[in-house]
């Protein structure tokens, strides 16, 4: 018993002088922070897009078709149709894209794939003037503007 004492003596200092051999790890360096000043953002206005109309691109013979744009009249829910009518390149046609830009500088785009005669486009429009712009691409690739114009809102109370 004797040496059970020097022994639970000598274990506890072996404990503690293998604890403290191993090499000191200091810890990583903690991030500072610091703030950055971000500037304010100031308004930029945008500006309205256009509604002066553009000359329309000269289409190939063969390749024509007939486009309709009429507004109606109801103030209480204006919209422009665009009826594609036939015409000699009626086959030829792949896409009708119609692009409206309002009085207010909103624009509003719909296709018709592959039409045909009486396909229509329905856009909502304002009860001021608004700009319809018509392309038609064509199985070659190629894409025409053939319809620019303005679509002045007509009411029948005037």
């Amino acid at each position: 018993m004797k040496a059970f004492l020097p022994l639970l003596l000598l274990g506890i200092a072996l404990i503690l002088v293998a604890g403290c051999s191993s090499p000191i790890v200091t810890p990583p360096a903690t991030p500072t922070f610091t703030p950055t000043l971000t500037p304010t953002p100031t308004a930029v206005p945008i500006p309205i897009t256009d509604l002066q109309p553009k000359p329309t691109d000269v289409v190939p013979p063969f390749q024509e078709v007939a486009i309709q744009v009429t507004k109606n009249t109801v103030a209480t829910d204006p919209w422009v149709s665009v009826l594609f009518a036939g015409g000699s390149g009626q086959s030829y046609v792949s896409v009708m894209t119609a692009t409206i830009i309002r009085f207010d500088g909103t624009t509003e785009t719909s296709s018709a794939p592959y039409p045909g005669i009486g396909t229509n486009i329905l856009l909502s429009g304002t009860t001021q003037t608004d700009r319809v712009i018509v392309n038609v691409t064509y199985t070659d690739g190629n894409t025409y503007t053939v319809k620019d114009e303005l679509m002045p809102f007509q009411n029948l109370n005037s």
